[in-house]
């Protein structure tokens, strides 16, 4: 558990301003790593070669088309690493897939189950949908996924998709972050506790264990839940860990992730005191 406990105090201006500094710049950066996903996807489905697909008549055609859209997806695979790409019909089925560097022909049937398909299928073209973390069998990590729609005409004939892993966020979001003193928490929105500056937590999967409790903790704050949480900060509190340390805290959502950053009040004091000696 992420044990913290609350006081009532206010919050000291300058310390307000750099802890809500710090949330907001990683929130932008994790924005930025939302939008250059979701851009690559959605130019990746504009392709010709999809449509060709779909409204081919023979089968050396097909075949032609199959090809270039898999090597279309080796192609944003080795760009964007991606742990996995797959065009999956409405029904389903996968039609291509690539797994690391390389196309896998073992395609499945049975992808319509996962917590990308219905959403995918549901946006509008061009758009593309941000998946919650969740555990890849084909990655065997927890990973997040993108998913657009490829159109023909006006119908919705496929979702194109690929799987990001979720230690690539956590290093994206902890960078340049290290110990107590100043410290970042991601969040998701079941309240586990997905990335912490201050230790590694593993997303490999192990053995059959497929729940979230078995690879995340639970966020507690001195015995409230996130949303709790989030409602004193709000109205700046200080927060007192139960070791005796206070924190400054602030927060900012990205997607239906929440990112607390958490500064030191005797840092802050320390900062400012070397701010006003002449």
């Amino acid at each position: 558990m992420v044990g913290l406990c609350l006081t009532v105090l206010a919050f000291p201006v300058l310390a307000l301003s750099a802890v809500e500094d710090l949330v907001q710049r990683k929130a932008e950066i994790l924005r930025i790593v939302h939008k250059k996903a979701r851009k690559a996807l959605a130019n990746a489905a504009q392709d010709h070669a999809f449509q060709g697909y779909f409204t081919s008549t023979d089968a050396v055609s097909r075949d032609a088309f199959k090809d270039r859209i898999d090597r279309i997806a080796l192609g944003v695979q080795s760009r964007f690493d991606a742990e996995e790409m797959c065009l999956i019909d409405p029904a389903g089925r996968e039609i291509s897939r690539v797994v690391g560097s390389r196309i896998d022909h073992d395609l499945t049937d049975g992808e319509a189950h996962a917590n990308f398909f219905a959403p995918g299928f549901a946006h509008k073209p061009r758009s593309v949908h941000v998946s919650p973390a969740y555990l890849s069998d084909d990655a065997h990590k927890w990973v997040v996924a993108y998913a657009t729609p490829v159109m023909v005409g006006d119908d919705k004939r496929a979702i194109l998709h690929y799987e990001h892993g979720l230690d690539r966020y956590q290093r994206t979001l902890n960078r340049d972050l290290d110990g107590d003193d100043v410290f970042l928490l991601t969040i998701d929105a079941e309240g586990y506790v997905i990335a912490d500056s201050r230790r590694r937590i593993g997303v490999a999967r192990h053995h059959e264990q497929h729940a979230p409790a078995d690879y995340f903790q639970r966020f507690e704050f001195g015995g409230d839940a996130l949303a709790a949480t989030r409602r004193r900060i709000d109205e700046r509190h200080l927060l007192r860990s139960v070791e005796g340390r206070a924190y400054h805290a602030a927060y900012a959502t990205v997607e239906d992730w929440t990112l607390i950053a958490f500064r030191s009040a005797a840092r802050d004091a320390r900062d400012e005191q070397q701010r006003v000696l002449p």
